[in-house]
């Protein structure tokens, strides 16, 4: 793997956290622009979710510790980006590692999402 550029790695956290802000998460239109055509997630329970269930989801509060802990964002290859992190509720259950795939076709977009709980 390749470092990423200072700036492409602080693009990809701001635009990983803006997954877990809900005026971004539940905001149709960013999503959609967000997210890939072909994403796909493996959620914290083990449920899949296509990008069409991503964007029917209805607004919850959502619970978590900002900054992302241990957050890393490495290039797999020229264009495709591996985020790696620990998501922390603030209410303290639910400690989830998380891991997503960025791909750059002009503008980075979610590709691959997955959350593995952990007692962390």
């Amino acid at each position: 793997m390749m470092e990423l550029a200072h700036d492409e790695a602080l693009t990809l956290q701001a635009m990983e956290e803006a997954m877990w802000r809900a005026d971004t998460r539940f905001d149709a239109r960013y999503m959609d622009a967000v997210l890939a055509e072909n994403f796909h997630e493996v959620g914290q329970s083990g449920r899949t979710y296509t990008r069409e269930d991503t964007l029917a989801l209805r607004g919850i509060e959502i619970d978590i510790t900002f900054p992302l802990r241990d957050f890393s964002a490495v290039a797999i290859c020229e264009d495709v980006a591996l985020v790696t992190y620990t998501a922390v509720p603030e209410r303290g259950r639910g400690v989830s590692h998380r891991s997503s795939v960025w791909v750059n076709d002009g503008r980075w977009k979610l590709r691959f999402h997955q959350a593995t709980p952990t007692d962390a």
